[in-house]
């Protein structure tokens, strides 16, 4: 008989819910009261479970916190994938990721969670660099793969399609994370997202030939 280890035996399908339960319950007492503000005990009150599955799931608070950042719902590879399904030439792919991204980092939750997210990682620099591998780069990635084939299929010309897709994600993004670190709003508005969006890829477009930039 296998060793009892104190943890209910659960299936693999209740598992995952009970652990997707307890990262949305997370993430909303989270963005509602902080992160110092929140307790375990009080996830688990709203999630259901027990404290013993929490620790089973993410081993603490920064392990439920790094759950969160790469929980599907801040993942854009998923998007980045249904965009380029659905077709389209590759300047008008590059428009519509950069509207998602946009769009994303501009919800208020999501751009609560950031600030929750840089602030931990400046007390912890392993969970910033657990962080930046599970919740930046994986998209990062999915974009220079993206450049890479058109760059192969001479649909574009970028030799260094990494390079191309950093340069992308500052050239869109960065504004928006800068807002959401410093919590700025009203007069410190950013330009109107379709003005951005518009210029920013056609600089981006432009520079690298991408097929279809005359249309961004």
């Amino acid at each position: 008989m296998a060793p009892d280890d104190g943890e209910p035996k659960i299936d693999s399908g209740r598992r995952e819910r009970r652990r997707q339960a307890i990262i949305d319950a997370a993430r909303e007492l989270f963005v509602e009261r902080g992160y110092d503000a929140v307790s375990l005990s009080e996830i688990v009150k709203r999630s259901g479970g027990s404290l013993a599955t929490l620790y089973a799931l993410f081993e603490g608070k920064s392990g439920l916190l790094g759950a969160i950042v790469a929980n599907k719902r801040f993942d854009t590879r998923d998007k980045i994938d249904a965009i380029v399904a659905a077709g389209g030439t590759p300047a008008t792919q590059v428009r519509t990721i950069a509207e998602m991204l946009i769009d994303g980092l501009t919800d208020p939750e999501i751009t609560g969670l950031m600030r929750i997210v840089m602030g931990e990682t400046l007390r912890d620099p392993a969970f910033a660099q657990s962080v930046y591998k599970s919740g930046h780069i994986p998209s990062v990635e999915r974009v220079a793969s993206l450049l890479a084939d058109w760059h192969a299929a001479g649909q574009a010309v970028i030799p260094d399609p990494m390079l191309a897709a950093h340069l992308f994600f500052g050239l869109v993004i960065h504004g928006a994370q800068t807002r959401a670190l410093f919590g700025a709003s009203g007069d410190f508005a950013l330009p109107p997202r379709d003005a951005l969006v518009k210029e920013a890829t056609a600089l981006f477009t432009s520079y690298y030939q991408i097929d279809g930039g005359e249309a961004a």
